[in-house]
């Protein structure tokens, strides 16, 4: 499969499952990666903020 196919056949969740299952698949792996920025999913957080840990999990969800 090639990284074209990931874009154009799989969504979001099927294309983790591929990922979580061939791990070893790097290109896969970097699709997916931006793929989920893109679409909000992933979120940055600063280590050196004291804070981070009060993060909510549903805080990330709440836009999908």
């Amino acid at each position: 499969m090639t990284s074209a196919n990931y874009n154009d056949l799989m969504s979001l969740d099927e294309l983790r499952h591929y990922v979580l299952t061939n791990r070893e698949d790097l290109a896969a792996f970097q699709v997916y990666i931006d793929r989920s920025k893109a679409s909000g999913r992933m979120i940055s957080i600063d280590p050196k903020d004291a804070g981070w840990e009060r993060f909510s999990t549903s805080d990330a969800t709440s836009n999908l």
